[in-house]
């Protein structure tokens, strides 16, 4: 009986102990199976986490961390997936969580969220879920497509701003095939020729192309590769013609394979229209240029080198062509110094020319002549330029001088002639007049009254030869004899004409040229006689003061003033004046005074 009982227990352990190396097996191929799935995991290649029924995360592999931004330790079996997902996606998630667990099929397996790492940032994920069987856990991957999804949104930007760059471009855009049929137009296209989309894509290009243009689309055409721009003309839908560039592109298939061409479409029928009127223009330009009987250039507005030169200029200045273009005025030595043409070039800049100012200028053997210039800015291939031209009037200016020195010489010989002849003449007149008078109070005292009034007759032609003779030779050759005249000249003004006329000036005026004395005491004759016998002045104020090798002439009135319009009159008395300024080389300038009358003034530089 013990030895049954024995045997009994030794079978029941050995039992056991069967079992328990049956458990041990069991278990190391579950851990084994733990592992390898666990290897699996960890390595798929996108985030993967397990789901517990409650909506915590059991587990969490490597690529997860990588994506959220949280280790494992923080994550698992701590938080709920909805915390990484977007609140606007969560909602619809934890439905389909539910759902699945109720009816796996209900709930979708593949599905886009919103997953929001760490740092705040929205990764697009694309998330597949499924329930592990047997359990109520769920396991789900997370593939990271945002940049694939941002890639796709730009791509459809791109094409849709070269759709709307294509459709909306000033340019024509077509596509034609390997035979030469029209596959696409824009609508650029359309507009520019008159016919639809419609009446157009199918067709052969040549359909629409002018007959004379033909050939030239078909070499361009057959050269396939061919990509070199050229013109065509089309025939337009309302019988009109369009002439266009064409910048061409060839197409190929991955093979290398001939299928067509794009190309892009420039209108250029108003250019054309433009250019043959250029054309025309510049032909008139160019020989109205050459053959002008003044000097006209071309030059480069601030640093006036020259582009072009007529034969006058070239005449006048001595020059070749060769020496001119490319070299600047201020090189040659055309203008008196640098600032002479700064100072004209900033004229024409404010006032955006300048019209018949008389200028100085040296040609080329180092002569020093006068022109009348005029010169504007013109605008050529976008750069701005000077057109110059002039007449030289050196020649003309000498006469005119030569002239009015002999006016000058002719007035003061008739002056000294009144004087030394007639006004002795006279005044020996007098004097028998007046022995006449003494006499016939003696022997006639009836005839006394009569020689009386022709003794005062003789007297007065005497007094009226003695002015005539001073008005017409006023100054001499003596440097300090102008203000003396200027002064005798105001004081017989007021004797004369019961008016005010004063003179001022500073205590030393020299003026060294007798012409120039000469002239600007007529000038001030002029200014005076006019504001008497126009402006009815009552009050005329004379001025000449000296500062820094000038001298300034102001004449002021108190008449009826002047306006812009007698200003631009030719009158005689204005324009004597101002050309006798001009001979002496000063400013004349006439204007309204601020408080009513006229303000003559002229500006003598004596440097």
């Amino acid at each position: 009986m013990n030895a049954e009982k024995k045997i009994a227990s030794l079978e029941a352990k050995i039992t056991k102990l069967q079992g328990q190396l049956e458990c041990r097996e069991e278990l190391t191929t579950v851990s084994e199976s733990e592992k390898k799935y666990r290897t699996i995991f960890e390595n798929t290649g996108t985030a993967t986490i397990l789901i517990n029924e409650d909506t915590t995360i059991s587990m969490v592999n490597s690529e997860f961390e990588k994506l959220s931004g949280f280790s494992r330790k923080t994550v698992e079996g701590k938080k709920s997936w909805q915390v990484f997902i977007n609140q606007e996606d969560v909602n619809r998630m934890v439905a389909y969580h539910y759902m699945r667990r109720v009816d796996a099929g209900n709930a979708p397996r593949n599905y886009q969220c919103r997953l929001i790492n760490k740092k705040g940032e929205t990764r697009i994920c694309l998330m597949t879920v499924a329930l592990i069987p047997g359990t109520q856990q769920s396991v789900a991957s997370l593939l990271d497509i945002t940049e694939m999804i941002n890639a796709k949104e730009a791509l459809a930007r791109s094409e849709e701003r070269y759709r709307l760059l294509v459709e909306t471009m000033n340019d024509g855009l077509g596509v034609q095939d390997e035979k030469g049929v029209i596959t696409y137009i824009n609508q650029k296209i359309s507009d520019m020729i008159g016919y639809s989309r419609e009446q157009m894509v199918g067709r052969r290009v040549l359909d629409f192309l002018d007959e004379e243009y033909h050939e030239i689309w078909k070499r361009s055409f057959l050269k396939k590769g061919y990509n070199v721009s050229f013109e065509v003309g089309w025939n337009k839908k309302n019988g009109g013609l369009i002439i266009t560039i064409v910048s061409p592109c060839p197409m190929f298939d991955s093979s290398g394979v001939f299928t067509g061409s794009f190309a892009v479409f420039t209108d250029i029928t108003d250019r054309k229209k433009t250019e043959e009127a250029l054309r025309q223009s510049e032909e008139k330009f160019s020989k109205a240029f050459r053959s002008s009987p003044d000097a006209i250039t071309i030059s480069t507005l601030d640093r006036g080198m020259f582009i072009d030169a007529n034969e006058s200029f070239l005449t006048v200045t001595g020059y070749g062509l060769s020496e001119v273009i490319g070299n600047t005025s201020t090189g040659l030595g055309i203008w008196p110094s640098a600032a002479y043409r700064k100072t004209l070039i900033g004229t024409i800049k404010s006032e955006g020319r300048v019209h018949n100012r008389e200028i100085e200028f040296y040609i080329k053997s180092g002569e020093k002549r006068y022109g009348m210039y005029s010169a504007e800015v013109i605008n050529l291939r976008g750069q701005p330029l000077l057109l110059s031209s002039f007449a030289d009037i050196t020649d003309q200016k000498r006469l005119e001088q030569e002239i009015l020195s002999i006016s000058e010489k002719e007035r003061r010989t008739i002056g000294q002639d009144l004087h030394d002849d007639l006004q002795q003449h006279l005044i020996g007149i007098e004097a028998l007049s007046s022995l006449l008078e003494a006499r016939l109070k003696k022997t006639s005292p009836r005839d006394v009254a009569g020689a009386k009034e022709i003794h005062s007759l003789i007297s007065e032609a005497v007094e009226k030869t003695r002015r005539m003779a001073r008005g017409l030779c006023p100054i001499y050759l003596n440097e300090n004899a102008v203000v003396p005249a200027i002064r005798e000249f105001a004081e017989n003004i007021s004797d004369i004409f019961s008016i005010n006329c004063s003179f001022s000036s500073d205590k030393k005026i020299i003026i060294r040229d007798n012409t120039t004395a000469v002239h600007l005491f007529n000038i001030i004759q002029e200014a005076v006689n006019n504001a008497i016998r126009h402006g009815k002045a009552k009050k005329i104020g004379i001025s000449l003061h000296s500062k820094k090798g000038k001298i300034f002439l102001a004449i002021n009135d108190d008449g009826r003033g002047i306006s812009n319009g007698q200003k631009k009159k030719k009158g005689l008395g204005i324009n004597i004046m101002k050309y006798r300024a001009k001979v002496i080389g000063a400013t004349f300038d006439i204007r309204a005074g601020e408080s009513g009358g006229t303000v003559v003034s002229c500006v003598i530089n004596q440097k």
